[in-house]
């Protein structure tokens, strides 16, 4: 075995053994683009995955590049990482004139040379993009791009073990917060008491910012804030929310999603959201007796696609919230009945107590 041989199987193995000790994806990967650089003799590398939503590429670890370089700009699926995406990993000799590159300017001012883009695979399903930058033109060897494949699939292990962690977790965290919940529902008369607990269960469970529960006044026809958490007294006093448009499609029966608020036209105060630190707003009617009479919402500080298991989850926890009203207003008619039963009950022992 060569030394450069031996080199490439002592870095294998150490990236290797940080696999097996950790779920922190950010430091396998971090530790990744070190490994590499340091054994290759490259001037830095990177790890970029997809984003399917914008279809851009979004940096999560780097090693050897500037600030100033890093952050030149939002990087597109430009046409050496289409081809990477592909499958295959992809040479560019001359970064600073290949028409592939979609900053050769940058990398010019960077001092960067040769670049090589390999993709890192999870399920037969490309998620990212490992990039590695030479200083000096460079050929890569089949040895050298074969070794950097095979760190490249660590990678893509790493993040595909720690998303299925995840996964576990935030199951075990949803029925955590069902159980809470209904045990608050079967043991307590008090709504307000039950709707909070509800708005904080579904704030933790789900690690988002925020949640809120509005019910509609059929009166004055408004939407009535009647239990919140994670959000600042200045944003809920912001104003009416019967124009926003989510809502009304919500109180339609339909759970609605905003993925930006500043973006979609149905957020009504995308000004106040974003200084309330909101990005993404998930909308779930709540129903009584199929009848929508409110909305429970949910906010993230990070642009979010709620999956279907989260948007099952805050239904359930509307369906709860609605079960928790039914509860009290049953309690409440029975009480009254049991009271003027009892004042009937008195009035008529007084009544045979004179005769």
């Amino acid at each position: 075995m060569s030394f450069k041989e031996r080199m490439y199987l002592r870095s294998f193995q150490e990236i290797s053994k940080i696999l097996a000790s950790t779920l922190a994806v950010d430091e396998v990967l971090d530790q990744i683009v070190r490994q590499i650089t340091e054994v290759m003799n490259l001037k830095g590398a990177t790890i970029r995955l997809v984003n399917p939503r914008t279809n851009t590429l979004e940096l999560v670890a780097a090693v050897g590049l500037s600030e100033k370089y890093l952050k030149k700009g939002q990087v597109d699926l430009d046409k050496s990482i289409a081809e990477a995406l592909s499958g295959r990993p992809v040479a560019i000799f001359d970064a600073t004139t290949d028409s592939r590159l979609q900053y050769p300017e940058h990398a010019k001012e960077e001092g960067i040379a040769t670049m090589v883009a390999i993709p890192m695979v999870s399920k037969g399903k490309v998620i990212g993009v490992m990039r590695l930058v030479s200083g000096e033109p460079r050929e890569f060897t089949m040895e050298e791009v074969d070794f950097a494949c095979a760190v490249a699939e660590l990678g893509a292990q790493a993040i595909s073990n720690a998303k299925m962690y995840e996964a576990r977790i935030k199951e075990l965290n949803l029925l955590k917060g069902l159980l809470e919940i209904s045990k608050a529902v079967n043991s307590a008369l008090d709504v307000k008491k039950v709707l909070h607990l509800l708005v904080k269960t579904a704030t933790t469970a789900l690690d988002i910012k925020a949640a809120a529960v509005r019910l509609l006044d059929e009166k004055r026809q408004m939407m009535e804030l009647v239990a919140s958490y994670g959000l600042s007294d200045r944003y809920i006093k912001k104003g009416p929310v019967g124009t926003d448009k989510s809502i009304t499609e919500a109180m339609m029966g339909k759970a609605v999603s905003i993925y930006d608020v500043g973006q979609d036209p149905r957020a009504t105060y995308p000004k106040e959201a974003e200084e309330e630190g909101i990005k993404s707003i998930l909308s779930v009617p709540i129903n009584l007796k199929g009848k929508v009479i409110g909305v429970m919402r949910i906010y993230s500080s990070e642009p979010r696609d709620f999956s279907d298991d989260e948007i099952t989850f805050i239904s359930s926890l509307a369906e709860h919230a609605a079960l928790a009203m039914e509860n009290a207003r049953l309690y409440q008619k029975l009480k009254g009945e049991y009271e003027e039963l009892m004042g009937d009950l008195y009035r008529f022992t007084g009544f045979t107590r004179g005769i």
